[in-house]
């Protein structure tokens, strides 16, 4: 997590190491517009001090053409023309820093969400279970789509005040050194506002979590997906208590820091009005006394008080780019952890099975990051080529963590896992995955067409009306996609005014996606726990018959469909406990005999014929 530097000079460093990243950025994206943005940044930080030096001119001027009656007035006119130019300028640079500023933005913002999405496509399984980076990721989401730009910017600005004061300074030493030292002790309401910048980005370091709960509470409340039970448990007023006790919190955290640094700020910036009334004194008496022209006169004051604005306005680049700092950190920390599941084999690229491969678990041992406990222990499991296996076993048994090693989501703790012999640890990815079709129990309700729901499965061919054809009816969702208004065009899901399905013609879609895919390696996991009994029946029958030469893997807690498999497979804490066919595991006597009696019992007492 990044913490605010402790010593200024690092401080300093960290800032110009980021702005230089931010504009690195900004110049990969668009170097055309960044290239000119830079520039007009500098033509702005020149205008000022040459604006308050033509000022000078002008008035010295008027006062010889008033002092010798038969002086040129010309010279005066010139002077106002010259200045007329320099405001145009001022004014002309000023829109264009506007208009770049906001093109920036937006394809900045564009560009650096790409780079958080891509840098988490990146990240295997294990990171997005780890809290902590979680915050990150977070953090580096909400602000550092934006922070890149308000870097630039504010480093642009703090460049432009740094340029501009030294002009400033210059003049101002031509009167009196102690009045450039007195225009920096009048900025020190800002600089005690800086102070207060690594205090605010800690406060929302430090809640970052409870803000991420406080989005989830949101969810939970608005959410069309959660209403059912939120209403029927009467859990609405609980749950906005507990959101409007987090905001509370903020709110009070919020209000305190507020305080503290409007009173810091407010001590110092009347310091800074009784410094600025001080010097205005001695030139004026220095004016009076005939000392300086009236011409001076007026280019110091405008030249204290437009430095003092300057300097301020530095010292608020200062604290505001710090702060863009520390939140450029979250996203620079996210691009530094090790992108350890990166594919770099396309499905099309992919070189896919011909038939149904074989599959060895030898000797596999798995532990979840950041646990002590063993997911899976001893697995020595070889699935024959062209097989399909059911794996069965009481909940946490070890069934869907076997199904992550198959398909690379994590590695295991000790051991190989192999198809048709080699090693998946040496395969892409990508690779992988492309030979393996998936239904997970968590299934995903994408909230796209239905062509886009069933074509997601095999990315080369989304578009493909045909195979998607196939792909549903081999999942028995074509009769669902058939009733739907616009058929294969159909948008689902409420949140863009899509058609809303059932659970089980969700699953049916999803269902379809991984047949969509053509492997010849299988795994569905709880491919039918959606559906009714004839639903799952009709799905097995018609998975026996397209199956053809696949090595499948069948996840289920309903044995109606396990007698299908040519070999069963018990786990059990862990561990593979028993394997065989229905008829010899129920000979056997042991754990699958008691979970399918159990299980038939409940079937017959209720008047539901079991398969033998």
């Amino acid at each position: 997590m990044a913490e605010p530097p402790r010593s200024t000079a690092r401080q300093i460093r960290l800032l110009w190491r980021n702005v230089r990243r931010a504009i690195g950025i900004a110049w990969k994206v668009e170097p055309g517009l960044t290239g000119r943005y830079v520039a007009a940044s500098i033509v702005n930080a020149v205008l000022p001090v040459a604006i308050a030096w033509v000022g000078k001119q002008i008035v010295d001027s008027v006062v010889a053409a008033i002092d010798a009656p038969g002086h040129p007035t010309e010279d005066a006119l010139t002077w106002v023309a010259v200045e007329l130019g320099l405001i145009l300028l001022t004014h002309t640079s000023g829109q264009y820093l506007g208009y770049a500023s906001q093109l920036l933005r937006t394809r900045l913002a564009l560009h650096v969400d790409a780079f958080i999405f891509e840098k988490t496509l990146s990240l295997s399984l294990k990171h997005f279970e780890d809290p902590k980076l979680m915050d990150v990721v977070e953090r580096a989401r909400k602000e550092s789509s934006w922070r890149p730009l308000e870097m630039i910017t504010q480093g642009l600005s703090l460049g432009r005040s740094v340029l501009t004061l030294t002009g400033y300074c210059a003049l101002l030493l031509s009167f009196s050194v102690w009045a450039v030292l007195a225009l920096l002790l009048a900025s020190l309401p800002f600089l005690a506002d800086t102070r207060f910048a690594a205090g605010q980005y800690a406060m929302r370091v430090r809640r970052t979590q409870d803000e991420r709960r406080a989005y989830y509470l949101q969810q939970l409340l608005t959410a069309d997906y959660h209403v059912k039970e939120i209403k029927l448990f009467a859990l609405g007023s609980w749950l906005l208590g507990k959101h409007r006790a987090l905001f509370e919190r903020f709110y009070e955290e919020d209000r305190e820091f507020a305080r503290k640094r409007g009173a810091a700020v407010t001590v110092f910036g009347a310091l800074s009005v009784l410094v600025f009334y001080g010097i205005y004194v001695v030139i004026v008496g220095q004016t009076a006394a005939g000392v300086i022209t009236l011409g001076s006169m007026t280019l110091y004051l405008t030249v204290f008080r437009q430095g003092q604005r300057d300097f301020q306005g530095a010292m608020l680049s200062l604290a505001r780019a710090y702060e863009d700092n520390l939140y450029m950190e979250n996203l620079f920390e996210l691009l530094a952890v090790e992108s350890d599941d990166v594919a770099r084999v396309t499905p099309a690229e992919a070189k896919l099975d011909a038939s149904g491969p074989s599959i060895t678990f030898e000797d596999v041992e798995f532990r979840y990051p950041g646990s002590d406990r063993t997911a899976l222990s001893a697995i020595d499991l070889e699935i024959r080529a062209g097989e399909t296996i059911a794996l069965v076993g009481p909940n946490g048994a070890g069934k869907t963590s076997l199904i992550k090693l198959l398909v690379g989501l994590y590695p295991p703790t000790r051991g190989r896992v192999l198809i048709d012999g080699e090693d998946i640890a040496s395969l892409d990815p990508g690779e992988l995955r492309a030979r393996i079709g998936v239904l997970f129990q968590d299934f995903v309700h994408y909230h796209f067409t239905v062509q886009e729901n069933v074509g997601l499965g095999w990315m080369p061919e989304i578009d493909d009306r045909a195979r998607a054809k196939e792909a549903a009816e081999m999942a028995g969702a074509d009769a669902t996609i058939e009733g739907l208004p616009d058929g294969y065009d159909a948008m689902l899901g409420r949140w863009f005014g899509g058609e809303e399905l059932s659970v089980g013609q969700w699953q049916r879609l999803a269902l379809a996606r991984a047949f969509m895919r053509k492997s010849k390696i299988l795994v569905l996991d709880e491919p039918t726990a959606a559906l009714d009994a004839e639903g799952e029946h009709e799905i097995f029958e018609r998975f026996a018959e397209l199956k053809k030469d696949a090595t499948a893997i069948l996840i289920t807690h309903r044995f109606s469909s396990v007698p299908m498999a040519d070999r069963i497979v018990v786990l059990d804490d862990g561990r593979v406990v028993e394997t065989g066919t229905h008829a010899e595991l129920l000979a056997e006597g042991g754990l699958y005999a008691r979970m399918w009696n159990l299980q038939a019992k409940s079937y017959l007492e209720a008047g539901v014929r079991t398969p033998s």
